[in-house]
């Protein structure tokens, strides 16, 4: 008896302890897609840090667009917010918002957006 409230006690330590520790060492699950993507022919590169913030540029004709931009990951969708207009980005808050729709097989993600897709491969 004194054996099986022994473990137990021991089991429901260990699990406190990895539950209950502090925060910067427990396991969090990690977002499959933060990194640095990039498509095939290099004109469109977007990073995705932990931290829900973001960064996509685009290359068209010669000129670069983008910036940065917050980011929130569903089942099956990246919704970004961004700075629409050069009018609020001094606010902190992006103005506008797109849903990408995804799929990610190890480091190839393909997204689509309002019926175009786009193919991009994580950058090491």
């Amino acid at each position: 008896m004194k054996l099986a409230i022994t473990t137990l006690f021991l089991l429901v330590a260990a699990a406190c302890q990895i539950g209950c520790g502090p925060a910067d060492l427990r396991m969090t699950p990690q977002n499959p897609i933060v990194g640095k993507w990039r498509s095939a022919d290099g004109s469109y590169v977007v990073e995705f840090l932990p931290s829900g913030d973001c960064s996509a540029g685009m290359r068209i004709q010669g000129r670069e667009v983008g910036g940065p931009c917050k980011y929130t990951v569903e089942k099956e969708t990246i919704n970004i917010r961004y700075y629409g207009s050069a009018a609020h980005p001094q606010d902190g808050n992006p103005d506008a918002s797109v849903i990408w729709r995804y799929s990610l097989a190890g480091d190839d993600l393909k997204v689509s957006v309002q019926g175009t897709s786009l193919a991009l491969r994580r950058v090491h």
